[in-house]
């Protein structure tokens, strides 16, 4: 008797554990991401055959997948399949413990990162922190995040590297507005743009940026080779073979197929020697003003040639030195320059480059026409074009759009400008910058004295007889400065004009210059000012900006951070928020697209030996073992964005089970009560 009353006790007691975890799951019924529990009964102990009754042997947490429900609701996140969000509760001080969860209604917290309702940081891999000088190339070294004024995406693509993810982004300010036409008094024959030529350049040049984008996206483990840009000569006849003589001849090249053509520009020169030793027009007189003529308009025509060729988009035109003097023949052993001096004009040689690397143009026919005579010049590639791969290709296109956005800044100086009066030992200058330097982060005077902060010195130029004199003493007058002056600038004489310019190497920086001058040999200098109407940039004058930004899946993992001006990419802080199928994280602002991170998910290899401690969230045990991390979250559950993963609690069932375990613990109380009328029976049968 005694042993059936313990027996129903039991029952009591587990039928009233079985109502609690039904309870329980009916009260979590609309608790996102709730996994229901069961209770798993067990009979106990054995006497004589006969069992004494039941006990629990667990609650277990059912782990299996809950209905998805679209939400629409950016922050949100379910998961489809096997695996567990990581979150880590910093609001605690000491040690914060890693716990895990299927309720992805998560928010951004007030410090940026990503929390789920409770406050606690999701874990993920970060964003790495990103190099100001390697991870970003900008023109303008005050800035380094995108701001307002980098109005222009060129490019945005996110690469995923085998165990990485990157994104790169350029942006820049508006070329359309900066850009400006280049003085053809200056610089007509040396690669003159007019503001329309530098527009279709950097279009072009964008192009050509985004497809090699695309391509390291498509195949980022490539391999890497840098692009080269073609350079091609044409040439045509010079002196008394040279056919065009007089209006209505014509000069013309066919390049990719299209016909570039200049008729004859004729102008009168004062020069009397250009024409030595030939009679051009035929009168019987050598060198006589007609021929000086003639061959001043040859030069005129040659150089509008030269322009209407850099009128084509990616293009750009120079009349051009040979070496090994004239033989009317460009050749591939012969060296090229650029050159505005009368005699290599002279030779009607062109020299033609490709702004794009790697990008072939064609020419198929140089010639001159005259009242139905052609004659044929002829043409060369002395550089030909190299289409790169990867990311070498990609970083040839860079630079090539940076310059053609930004230009090298060039300083104009004309004949009037530059007071060259008199005899040579009455023309004394000094020379000197400001310039910001690469190495050092800092503005600095060149030349300087070397001190601990520099202080500036000048170049002498003495006895200077005309420009090209200024530039040969020029190159030379700083050698023994350190730093030199030519290290930063070059100074070039282009159609009688002084230009000083940035080098290739420093391209996109600025340059203040001193330019002083003693015309009298008084020891005292006057300042000359650049001639601001013919001064300027040769590109569009406006700045580049590229970003990358890495997310190493190989590196630890920590709370991600959504804001745009912590992580160091804008200045402004918020985008659009979105999420893929495996956790990677963008944030999207004026159209670039950048990720910024990737939720972790976590697999345990017992997800019943998970201990539930409230708020949604679960911890590790010995059951559960360790948590596993995939790379790329590869082989884990599916990341549904905007979208949550409902409780698995059945309410119909739920209450079917109540009413259930209600009849077995008025069972077992039923057991109870008759044990005890048995007892109650015996005891008065002793009385």
């Amino acid at each position: 008797m005694i042993g059936a009353l313990w027996t129903g006790i039991s029952g009591l007691s587990s039928q009233q554990q079985a109502l609690d975890n039904e309870s329980n799951n009916i009260a979590n019924v609309n608790t996102i991401g709730f996994k229901a529990s069961r209770i798993s009964f067990a009979d106990q102990m054995y006497q004589d055959r006969i069992g004494k009754g039941s006990k629990i042997l667990d609650a277990e947490k059912l782990y299996v997948q809950g209905n998805l429900k679209l939400t629409g609701v950016s922050y949100d996140m379910a998961l489809s399949g096997e695996g567990f969000f990581t979150v880590a509760n910093n609001r605690t001080s000491g040690t914060s413990e890693n716990l895990y969860t299927r309720a992805g209604n998560f928010r951004m917290g007030d410090n940026g990162t990503l929390q789920d309702a409770a406050g606690n940081e999701v874990q993920g891999w970060m964003m790495s922190s990103i190099d100001q000088k390697n991870d970003v190339s900008s023109t303008n070294p005050n800035v380094k995040v995108f701001t307002n004024d980098y109005n222009k995406l060129l490019s945005s693509k996110v690469v995923k590297h085998a165990t990485y993810v990157e994104t790169i982004t350029a942006k820049a300010t508006d070329y359309s507005k900066t850009a400006k036409s280049d003085s053809t008094t200056v610089f007509s024959g040396a690669g003159a743009k007019t503001k329309s030529a530098k527009i279709a350049d950097v279009e072009e040049a964008i192009k050509d940026y985004g497809m090699w984008l695309q391509r390291l996206k498509e195949t980022p483990d490539g391999s890497s080779a840098t692009s080269t840009a073609q350079s091609s000569e044409i040439n045509f006849k010079s002196g008394s073979d040279g056919l065009i003589k007089k209006e209505g001849d014509q000069i013309y090249v066919y390049i990719n197929g299209n016909k570039v053509s200049q008729n004859y520009v004729a102008v009168t020169t004062t020069e009397t020697n250009l024409a030595t030793g030939l009679d051009l027009n035929g009168d019987g007189t050598a060198n006589g003003p007609d021929d000086n003529n003639i061959q001043a308009s040859r030069i005129a025509t040659y150089k509008a040639l030269a322009d209407k060729i850099s009128e084509i988009p990616g293009m750009v035109a120079y009349m051009a030195s040979e070496s090994g003097g004239l033989n009317d023949v460009v050749e591939l052993d012969d060296t090229f320059a650029a050159s505005t001096a009368t005699a290599d004009m002279l030779k009607g040689i062109i020299q033609i480059k490709s702004l794009i690397p790697g990008k072939e143009f064609t020419i198929s026919e140089v010639a001159e026409a005259s009242s139905g005579t052609v004659i044929q010049g002829n043409f060369q590639t002395s550089v030909t074009a190299s289409a790169g791969a990867g990311t070498g290709a990609l970083e040839s296109a860079k630079e090539a759009l940076s310059k053609l956005i930004t230009g090298k800044q060039q300083d104009v100086y004309n004949a009037t400008d530059l007071k060259i009066t008199g005899t040579a030992a009455n023309n004394d200058y000094t020379y000197g910058i400001t310039i910001f330097d690469k190495e050092t982060g800092l503005n600095i005077p060149v030349p300087n004295n070397g001190a601990t902060p520099p202080v500036a010195t000048t170049i002498s130029l003495a006895d200077v007889a005309d420009v090209d004199d200024f530039v040969a003493k020029f190159k030379t007058a700083g050698d023994a400065s350190t730093p030199k002056l030519t290290d930063y600038v070059e100074a070039v004489n282009i159609n009688g004009n002084l230009v000083l310019r940035t080098l290739d190497t420093n391209f996109d920086v600025e340059f203040s210059g001193s330019l002083k001058h003693d015309g009298a040999n008084s020891g005292t200098f006057a300042p000359i000012d650049k001639n601001n109407n013919l001064s300027g940039r040769s590109g569009a004058g406006a700045e580049f900006l590229e970003i990358v930004n890495k997310v190493d899946q190989t590196a630890s993992k920590g709370s991600l951070q959504l804001r745009l001006d912590t992580l160091g990419i804008s200045d402004s802080a918020f985008g659009e928020f979105s999420v893929d199928s495996t956790g990677l994280i963008t944030m999207k602002q004026d159209g670039a697209e950048f990720a910024i991170g990737q939720v972790a998910i976590a697999l345990f290899n017992n997800n019943r030996g998970l201990e539930p401690t409230g708020d949604n969230l679960l911890s590790k045990t010995n059951e559960s073992g360790e948590p596993i991390y995939n790379l790329n979250n590869d082989k884990t559950a599916k990341v549904e964005s905007k979208t949550l993963e409902l409780s698995t609690a059945d309410l119909s069932e739920s209450l079917v089970n109540l009413m259930v375990f209600q009849r077995a613990f008025e069972a077992n109380a039923k057991s109870i009560t008759t044990s005890d009328q048995l007892l109650n029976t015996l005891i008065n049968l002793k009385r």
